[in-house]
């Protein structure tokens, strides 16, 4: 996180994220929401969000917006239309285990437990799956850096050191959408962060890979690929404060940003210590990393002092 922030030279402005696209404001019911609108598409939603055309500049009205809507109604139809949102809330009392295992699976076949270096396919985009993959590859694995031809992940548009610093010890592959099939057959851990409507798309049948083939699925979604937020899109920032983070650094009053999208970084650490956890069990097994969630266990467990808690 500090890497990143000194190659973009950015940092947080109180009520505004390091990369200045996330912002806290108040709401009608005096709660706050994070609203994120780091891509074209979401400031285009901001007439359907709003209910009404937007003649004045898009923060300005946001602001008048939320002062007619309580929190956690803007953040619902914010979500619907999937705009990253979230409320600014407290983080829960004490630490849990940030990654559960939701399916464990059967060995990895006799041909793959033999390989010194496990395969790892990076599938995932931007900064938390990516890390995972990094952190892999420094464990010694051989990472494939996976892209769907036309749909290149979006970080390539961000700072090339960053890119570098995430990719550079990947193999780099572009591949048609009914070429990841073949691709997962030789495969020992796939990290994906979508969400499961679109891996249900690909029809790549991961939890059948897992029961079956000993697969390690990591999957890094902003809520959690099984939770009832499932479908909710988030960014480091808001996902961020969806765990707790800026009222832990400010108050439930007066929440404030801290670093720069620290959810990923977060996510990435656990899901990367649960991958390893994993292929040294040598078991297949499904990976649920929330961001939230990464963000909510850290939080918990510096103000209680309690230790970092195994993650499988």
């Amino acid at each position: 996180m500090r890497e990143r922030a000194e190659i973009l030279g950015i940092a947080p402005a109180g009520t505004m994220s390091a990369g200045g696209t996330c912002r806290l404001e108040r709401a009608r019911d005096g709660r706050w929401v994070a609203l994120n609108l780091a891509r074209r598409a979401d400031l285009e939603l901001l007439p359907a969000w709003m209910g009404r055309e937007v003649d004045v500049p898009a923060w300005d009205a946001v602001v008048a917006h939320l002062a007619t809507v309580d929190a956690e109604a803007a953040v619902a139809r914010a979500q619907l239309l999937g705009i990253p949102a979230a409320v600014a809330v407290a983080a829960p009392g004490a630490p849990g285990v940030p990654v559960p295992v939701h399916i464990t699976g059967g060995a990895r076949s006799s041909s793959t437990a033999r390989r010194d270096a496990p395969v790892v396919l990076d599938c995932s985009a931007l900064w938390a799956g990516p890390l995972c993959g990094r952190l892999l590859a420094d464990r010694g694995a051989a990472v494939r850096k996976v892209e769907l031809a036309g749909r290149p992940d979006g970080a390539r548009q961000g700072p090339p050191e960053f890119w570098r610093r995430l990719n550079g010890a990947k193999r780099e592959i572009t591949v048609e959408r009914g070429e990841l099939p073949a691709l997962l057959d030789t495969a020992d851990v796939v990290v994906t962060a979508a969400r499961p409507r679109a891996v249900d798309q690909l029809g790549l049948d991961l939890a059948r890979r897992v029961r079956d083939d000993g697969l390690v699925w990591v999957s890094v979604t902003g809520y959690g690929f099984e939770s009832a937020w499932s479908d909710r899109v988030a960014f480091g920032d808001d996902a961020a404060v969806a765990g707790g983070l800026a009222v832990a650094a400010g108050s439930i009053d007066a929440p404030v940003f801290v670093g720069d999208a620290p959810a990923d970084p977060l996510a990435g650490l656990h899901a990367a210590r649960a991958a390893l956890a994993c292929l040294a069990e040598g078991t297949g097994a499904f990976l649920d990393v929330s961001m939230r969630d990464a963000v909510a266990h850290a939080v918990a467990a510096s103000r209680y002092g309690a230790g970092i808690q195994e993650v499988v």
